[in-house]
């Protein structure tokens, strides 16, 4: 059977053996066994020192540094071999011979390693280098223009890329193209822009149209509107296919009308003119349910509801009863309207092409409203229908603003973009442009419909001074939390919850310890369980709790569990008889306990190739901001821009009114730099403060940090960033024991300096561990 030699690595045929014939003869011959320098592996080695297969590549790759075995040559990756005919290995001659002879063949293997080092210095060519303007060549030659050369190109300005850029958007507004085909269009564009400077002229020639990769088509009909084409007598086609009795046209022929014929499904007629084979409802209906053979017309491979196709649906009722013992199905006549008299609508035909779509009337500028109820917008999205945000009647004012914005998002390059036109286009067309728009209006149309957004539109529409905000809506989401679970509980308990949380927020009758809403919804969220077992035991104020009801709540937890609850219980009635509503605290002999255990390292199979996992220039970044300078996940998302300096080499990261400066190594400054570089190209319109941003953040007006759940997906499954950062700093500490070094290295305190020390030298403590 056909396996890998365990000595080579070779997949052979292996009839009774783990080694190859090549192998067995290779080991009679080479009874010296060492570990082979080019490849790394342990192995039988010939009088050169080398094994078996790197002797076959280095013969076979033309690898003249260690054919020549020069001092300081790299290792290589051992190549993968598959099957072995007549192997002439075993009277391989070595690469070093005596004094006697192989003069030649030394000087061969030189000439060689000139050439491969002659190839690497030479610099490349400057691709499409522009020529003298007005300089006629003597003759031309076709060109072979790659996907390298449009990647050779992309950072050079071309003259002529403004007019074709005007142009180029407006071809794709005119025929609604998506992104994609714009930025693909582009680069055809900016190339042919290119070869219309190496050739030194003022109008490219049609001719040379012929030497893109492909778009040659739209690249015509765009320098033409620019005025950059010198346009051939007959129109040039493209495309590959050999047709010359008819010349291509830029714009196709217009279809043949189609004639009447029967939908595949309903057996419908459709009317001549519709594109398709099948009916708009039987579309509808195959995106819906699933296919099946219907009870009552047998037929198999149809969309079912119930157990009836399209057609046999309105009839199920009649066939319960008995009035219809036929099984056929009627004729019918699908009409655009649908509105056929003695015919029942079909379920799932939701066509509302005849549906009356007017200009809506708006109220004048400044006009105020006197009552503002909630608005529900599916009526609105049901008259509308399918159509698209060109479709729709808008006034000149809200013409102009759906335009600005269609713009910006172009410009910006922003996810989602049909779903952020078709928002503004609506609300306007709806609403109107001339007064501001209710920011729950917008949020409540999204809601409505998965294709529609309300963030960016209202971001768009906060810039232009046109939207109302909603007071619910700035609320602190951890404040609108703990409001939801105090109103819950009974009142007496509800009043003495609430009292703790104000307490908390330094609003008592002494000032305290003033904590925020996100600390706050943590304690709540600790005791909320042992709150709904007290109230479900009858107990209404927290005057009743005793002792045992303490001991009862933490002694079925363990561990952080048990710890996070005590806390939570102590800090609640502390406050509460600080404010005098309780008349004891019964949580004055609670145990809370140290958990803090000593730091641990990750096992060595996660860290192994942890650099080659991450794929984006982000995620290499954050495993060397965490693996090597060990920074935590929270200051690896507020770190700015303007922090990062890559000509002194430092990165300072903000600890409140402190600065800890890192000092970047090579190979993190490479990766900050590429990661900047990225950044600007993909990004350019970013006006995000921070160095890290995501697809959703760097377009963000509200310039919003990135999620903990981006920084998660950079990394491995089983890793984290607390575990990475863990390891560096006890790594530091295996490496050299000093807890200032680890203070002055990582900014650390210096109790957490000392718990890494004791955990890398225990004997050094006065305390041993358990």
């Amino acid at each position: 059977m056909a396996r890998s030699c365990e000595s080579c690595l070779g997949w052979v045929l292996l009839h009774h053996s783990w080694v190859c014939v090549g192998c067995k003869g290779w080991q009679q011959k080479h009874r010296e066994r060492g570990v082979c320098p080019r490849c790394r592996r342990d192995g039988y080695l010939n009088t050169d020192g080398l094994c078996r297969s790197c002797l076959q590549a280095i013969r076979v790759e033309d690898d003249a540094e260690w054919a020549l075995g020069i001092e300081g040559a790299r290792p290589r990756a051992l190549q993968l071999t598959i099957g072995s005919y007549r192997d002439g290995s075993i009277s391989a001659r070595p690469l070093r011979r005596g004094p006697g002879g192989g003069r030649d063949v030394m000087a061969d293997w030189k000439r060689k390693l000139n050439q491969a080092r002659a190839n690497l210095d030479e610099t490349p060519a400057e691709v499409l280098k522009p020529a003298t303007r007005g300089q006629v060549p003597l003759f031309t030659l076709p060109r072979t223009l790659t996907a390298t050369t449009v990647r050779a190109i992309a950072d050079r300005p071309v003259s002529g890329w403004g007019r074709a850029r005007e142009a180029l958007v407006a071809l794709a507004r005119e025929h609604r193209f998506n992104r994609g085909w714009y930025y693909r269009v582009a680069e055809m564009v900016r190339l042919a822009l290119a070869v219309r400077e190496a050739e030194g002229t003022d109008l490219l020639p049609e001719a040379f149209l012929r030497d893109l990769p492909g778009r040659g088509d739209a690249v015509r009909v765009i320098l033409l509107r620019a005025g950059l084409l010198a346009e051939a007598s007959e129109p040039l086609r493209f495309y590959p296919a050999d047709q010359p009795s008819t010349p291509y046209v830029t714009v196709p022929a217009p279809r043949p009308p189609l004639t009447p014929r029967q939908c595949r499904d309903c057996h419908a007629w459709i009317p001549g003119g519709w594109r398709g084979f099948r009916c708009n409802p039987c579309k509808h209906w195959r995106e819906k349910y699933a296919r099946s053979r219907c009870l009552r017309c047998r037929r198999e491979d149809l969309p079912s509801r119930g157990g009836h196709c399209r057609g046999c649906y309105p009839y199920r009722l009649l066939d319960e009863a008995g009035s219809h013992p036929a099984r056929a199905t009627q004729l019918q006549i699908d009409l655009p309207a649908g509105t056929t008299a003695g015919v029942q609508r079909l379920i799932g035909d939701h066509s509302l092409r005849g549906a009356d779509v007017t200009a809506v009337p708006h109220a004048a500028r400044g006009q105020e409203t006197l009552f503002n109820p909630r608005r529900d917008w599916s009526p609105v999205l049901a008259r509308l229908g399918r159509r698209g945000p060109g479709e729709l009647p808008l006034s000149e004012e809200a013409r102009r603003l759906v335009e600005e914005f269609d713009q910006l998002i172009l410009d910006r390059r922003t996810p989602d973009y049909r779903k952020n036109i078709r928002t503004l286009t609506i609300l306007v067309h709806w609403l109107g442009a001339e007064n501001a728009i209710l920011e729950r209006d917008v949020h409540d149309l999204a809601s409505c419909s998965a294709t529609l957004a309300a963030k960016p539109v209202c971001q768009f529409l906060r810039s232009h001074g046109l939207l109302i905000d909603d007071p619910e809506r700035r609320q602190d989401v951890n404040l609108a939390w703990i409001q939801v679970a105090i109103s819950v509980l009974p009142d007496p308990l509800a009043s003495e919850i609430h009292a703790w949380v104000t307490l908390l927020r330094s609003q008592g009758r002494r000032e305290g310890d003033f904590r925020d809403y996100r600390s706050i919804r943590r304690y709540l969220a600790h005791i909320e369980p042992v709150l709904t077992t007290w109230t479900a035991a009858g107990v209404t104020t927290l005057r009743k709790i005793t002792t045992d009801h303490i001991e009862a709540a933490v002694s079925g937890r363990s561990g952080q569990e048990r710890q996070k609850v005590a806390v939570s219980l102590r800090s609640l009635f502390k406050a509460l008889k600080r404010e005098r509503m309780v008349f004891r605290d019964p949580t004055r002999q609670l145990s809370v306990g140290h958990l803090k255990g000593l730091p641990q390292s990750m096992r060595s199979d996660l860290l192994a190739g942890l650099m080659d996992q991450a794929k984006s220039p982000l995620s290499r970044l954050v495993v060397a901001l965490v693996a090597i300078h060990a920074l935590p996940g929270e200051e690896l998302r507020t770190i700015l821009t303007t922090d990062l300096n890559l000509a002194r080499g430092t990165l300072e990261v903000r600890r409140g009114l402190l600065r800890h400066t890192l000092y970047l190594e090579e190979f993190t400054h490479r990766l900050a730099s590429e990661w900047l570089a990225y950044r600007h190209h993909r990004w350019p319109a970013s006006t995000n403060p921070y160095l890290l941003v995501s697809q959703k953040t760097a377009l963000d007006p509200d310039h919003p940090v990135v999620s903990r759940t981006l920084l998660r997906r950079t990394l491995p499954k089983n890793v984290t960033l607390v575990g990475l950062r863990q390891d560096r700093m006890l790594n530091e500490a295996f490496a050299t024991g000093d807890p200032l070094k680890l203070m002055r290295l990582f900014g650390i305190t210096a109790q957490t300096a000392m718990r890494y020390v004791a955990a890398a030298y225990p004997e050094r403590t006065a305390r041993l561990p358990r």
